[in-house]
């Protein structure tokens, strides 16, 4: 049997439907519209688009006291269209890595302050890395493509993200030491890029390079990966070059301008 929504799930589906309500052809409507179109009391949909206002979801507009979308939907539309295009640009690359080299090649993006698999090309070996937690958040510390992308974060938002992990271990690889895991991520940004074998899936080794976007921001990660007896460190490092060159021509096509990271 279905659970019932709780109120505080209510409110968001509400507040989806009252979004939902404007479109091209009616980009601004007033309280009395949306209750009408929704079915809503006028007191219901007043309190939801105040709130949606607060959030910059949604403004008033001052002449016709009507409501229309607020900047922030612009900002979401930009990270969702950026997530498109970052991964449209990448993939032939990734492709092209995986052909030269024959190991998984996948791409990480930042989710808040962890990290997501959102595409991968799979190496051709029987015995091969595959990511099954496409979509699903995992942890910055553990894995090299998660401790690339902690290591370009602001020093704030690192300890943050130390706090909400707790450096949990997965593996008897995983860095759980706070000193430990902050040295390692000031070699990362000296060197540029980050490696691990076993950190977070046993029996992996993986190395990683960043993408940065225009503003010279790193919100990316790819990296290649394998079984830890095939790809040892000193075959990553022949990886290297490609990898970072690859790397860097993603992020010169997202407006990046920079000669290093």
């Amino acid at each position: 049997m279905r659970d019932k929504p709780t109120a505080s799930v209510e409110a968001i589906e509400r507040a989806a439907r009252i979004l939902d309500a404007f479109t091209v052809e009616r980009p601004e409507l007033g309280v009395a519209e949306v209750a009408r179109m929704l079915g809503l009391k006028r007191s219901t949909v007043h309190r939801a688009l105040v709130t949606l206002e607060a959030a910059g979801l949604v403004r008033q507009i001052d002449e016709s006291q009507k409501y229309t979308l607020g900047s922030k939907v612009l900002s979401l539309a930009y990270v969702f269209q950026s997530q498109l295009s970052l991964l449209s640009i990448a993939l032939p690359y990734m492709r092209a890595l995986r052909d030269r080299f024959n190991e998984t090649v996948a791409l990480h993006i930042l989710e808040g302050r962890q990290r997501k698999v959102v595409e991968q090309v799979e190496s051709t070996h029987d015995l091969r890395r595959t990511y099954r937690d496409i979509g699903k958040v995992l942890p910055l510390h553990a894995g090299s493509p998660g401790k690339l992308l902690l290591a370009y974060m602001s020093p704030e938002q690192i300890e943050q993200a130390i706090v909400e992990s707790g450096l949990s271990g997965f593996t008897p690889f995983t860095i759980t030491d706070r000193q430990r895991l902050l040295q390692e991520l000031a070699e990362i940004r000296k060197r540029g890029y980050a490696t691990s074998t076993g950190e977070h899936s046993p029996g992996i080794a993986s190395i990683s390079c960043p993408i940065a976007n225009r503003e010279g921001r790193v919100i990316a990660a790819v990296n290649i990966s394998g079984p830890s007896f095939r790809l040892t460190e000193e075959k990553a490092l022949e990886y290297l070059p490609q990898l970072r060159e690859a790397t860097r021509a993603i992020s010169q096509q997202l407006g990046y301008r920079g000669s290093s990271f």
